[in-house]
């Protein structure tokens, strides 16, 4: 049965320029087992984020406001806090184009052991050492394994199991995993602070992720795995050499920018914001825990929504218009940041906040589909162009603490905003106005002719 179907071919190489199995090779329909191997695929990837963005829904417990911040906390400034986010993606930084050779090294499965183990092990950390901040780093550090290898990793494993009918849609909502545990840290934390401190919404971090991890490891398997291709092939030369597209760079620095504000920014310093009272240096809004914590959680929540909306708009556009998404996004970015972050209408912080929730999903489902559009010329070039925004997204993470120190210097949250993020919105925009992904690819080319 395996050789009556084959992968149609390009002068380039099999259709598929990413992962690909006899699953996704064929016309079969999609296995049932694919269903379960994407839940606990979902769920155990649902843990790096749910690690990562803990902090930000209790930042008084390591942001120290006089008078405000609770008793037991970290007691750090701003820029310390800002750090806190950044040492997270220190490892991703190191590892956005190894990857995918990890992947193939290590195997998918036991790939995304090592990465949950890492937000497992950094959350023990810090429970075990107390307010010791430099074990809290540590611990930081550790976990920023399940960010950079969870992301590469578990998108492949869905892509394996899945043909190219429901493929889209499943990757889609998979794309959900940063934003909905936002959206749960946003929810649950908060509630969890009062009563058990810190150390509550830690340990509650690492049970979810352990529970994650023995689902996955128990049902998790790979389909055909001696014929499964991860999308790698050739060396470290030829991977160089395909980096030399002007376009991917582009891109990059536009991807660089969106998280700059929507995690160095948005998701690291709104709920401090909303929380912090209108008569401190800096002012804020002076609401409750639970209350700013809703206010994340509208941009979160909007963005859940609004990701596959992105995707499902790059796609429809034709090659010469895909820029239209990046464009629009820096000119949200523009000015949806003073309504967030002025001090004078809560309804106008309302308005940013719901606008922030659009351009999230806008960027995170929008921006991706472009790399491969740009980077069509192999299963390999479309890896490195993802590799390229996920690197730049590490950066882009490490905004946090430059934000930071401006707030720890008593500059007010939109004046912030107006020395930072505004200027590279600018930047943001005039690459994406020179973005050029190119002629539509032979792989569109083929697949058009396949759904004629």
């Amino acid at each position: 049965m395996e050789g009556k179907t084959q992968e149609p071919m390009t002068v380039n190489g099999p259709l598929t320029p990413t992962a690909s199995s006899y699953i996704t090779k064929s016309n079969q329909k999609t296995p049932r087992y694919a269903w379960i191997v994407w839940i606990v695929t979902f769920l155990v990837s649902f843990a790096a984020p749910l690690g990562q963005f803990k902090l930000v829904s209790i930042p008084l417990w390591f942001i120290y406001v006089p008078g405000v911040s609770p008793e037991g906390g970290f007691m750090m400034d701003a820029a310390g806090f800002g750090m806190l986010m950044t040492v997270v993606s220190l490892i991703g930084i190191v590892l956005a184009f190894p990857a995918a050779f990890i992947c193939r090294k290590l195997g998918l499965k036991n790939t995304i052991l090592v990465a949950t183990l890492g937000v497992i092990i950094g959350g023990i950390i810090p429970l075990v050492a107390g307010t010791n901040i430099p074990a809290l780093y540590v611990g930081r550090f550790i976990e920023g394994l399940g960010i950079a290898l969870t992301g590469v990793a578990a998108p492949t494993i869905i892509t394996l199991w899945f043909p190219e009918k429901t493929r889209g849609v499943m990757l889609g909502l998979w794309c959900c995993w940063v934003p909905l545990s936002i959206t749960l840290d946003s929810l649950v934390c908060p509630a969890i602070a009062p009563i058990y401190g810190w150390q509550g919404v830690f340990t509650f971090v690492v049970i979810f992720a352990v529970v994650a991890l023995v689902l996955f490891m128990a049902f998790c398997k790979m389909p055909d795995t001696r014929e499964a291709d991860y999308g790698v092939e050739g060396g470290v030369s030829e991977c160089i050499a395909l980096l030399k597209n002007k376009n991917i760079w582009l891109l990059g620095i536009v991807f660089f920018v969106f998280i700059a504000g929507q995690t160095g920014i948005v998701n690291t310093y709104l709920p401090n914001f909303l929380q912090t009272a209108p008569t401190a240096t800096p002012p804020g809004f002076g609401w409750d825990a639970a209350t700013a914590g809703i206010g994340l959680a509208v941009v979160t929540t909007i963005g859940i929504v609004s990701n596959p909306a992105g995707g499902a708009i790059c796609a429809a556009l034709p090659h010469h218009l895909k820029r239209i998404v990046p464009v629009s996004v820096a000119v949200i970015y523009l000015f949806c940041f003073y309504l967030m972050f002025q001090t004078e209408s809560v309804p106008l912080c309302w308005v940013g906040i719901v606008l922030m929730g659009i351009c999230a999903g806008l960027g995170g489902g929008g921006l991706r589909p472009l790399a491969p559009a740009i980077m069509h010329q192999s299963a390999m070039a479309a890896t490195m162009g993802m590799a390229v925004l996920q690197f730049a997204q590490c950066v882009g993470n490490c905004f946090s603490p430059i934000y930071g120190s401006l707030i720890d210097a008593g500059t007010p949250y939109w004046d912030a905003c107006l020395m930072t993020i505004v200027p590279m919105s600018v930047v943001m925009l005039v690459c994406a106005l020179f973005i050029r992904p190119g002629k539509n690819s032979e792989y569109q080319k083929v697949r058009e002719e396949q759904h004629k």
